[in-house]
C-alpha cells in the first residue's frame, strides 16, 4: 500500500515536472511575422504564450513574461486572420494598469482564437471576461485596481456580467 502511495506521488510529481517544462516558450525573438502566412502558421505558438501568461503570475521583474506580452501584441497587431476589437467600455476596466491590459488581450486572443466560428462581438467579450476575471481574481496586488474593475468582478461572481457590460 505505501509502495503504491509512493508510486503515485512520485508520478505526479514528475508528471508536474514534465508539465513545467513543457511550458516553456520558443525563443520569441527568433519568430520573424513578416508575411501573411507567418501570421496564421504562429497560431500555436501563440496560443502557448497566452497559456504561459495566464499560468505566470503577473510580474512587472519577469522578462520572460514580458517578451511574451511583446510578442502577443505585435502578432495581434498584424495578424490579417483575425479583428481585435478593442471597445472602449470594455478597455476602460483596465487601462490604469499595462498588465492588467495585456491580459485581457491574452484573453480575447484566447477566447477567438479556440472559439473560430464564432463572430458575435459581445459573445467575445463575454467569453474574454471570463478567462480573465478569475486570473485576476487570483493576483496579489488588487490595490491598484479601479473601483469599475472591483464593480466587474462583483458582477462576475455574481452571475451578473452580461447585464453589467450590456444594460
Amino acid at each position: 500500500m505505501i509502495r503504491t502511495l509512493s508510486f503515485l506521488l512520485l508520478s505526479i510529481f514528475l508528471s508536474a515536472g514534465i508539465s513545467v517544462h513543457g511550458q516553456q516558450l520558443p525563443p520569441l525573438k527568433n519568430i520573424k511575422l513578416s508575411k501573411r502566412t507567418s501570421y496564421k502558421q504562429q497560431e500555436p505558438v501563440v496560443l502557448k504564450v497566452v497559456s504561459y501568461l495566464f499560468q505566470t503570475p503577473i510580474d512587472k521583474k519577469n522578462k520572460s513574461r514580458t517578451e511574451a506580452g511583446q510578442f502577443l501584441l505585435n502578432w495581434m497587431n498584424g495578424t490579417p486572420d483575425h479583428i481585435f476589437y478593442l471597445a472602449d467600455e470594455q478597455v476602460a476596466f483596465f487601462n490604469t494598469d499595462r498588465d492588467l491590459l495585456l491580459m485581457y488581450m491574452a484573453a480575447l486572443t484566447q477566447y477567438t482564437l479556440t472559439h473560430p466560428e464564432m463572430s458575435d462581438q459581445k459573445l467575445l467579450v463575454l467569453g474574454a471576461m471570463s478567462l480573465v476575471l478569475p486570473y485576476l481574481d487570483q493576483q496579489e496586488d488588487k490595490k491598484s485596481w479601479p473601483k469599475e474593475l472591483w464593480q466587474l468582478q462583483d458582477a462576475f461572481e455574481h452571475h451578473r456580467l452580461e447585464n453589467y457590460l450590456y444594460p
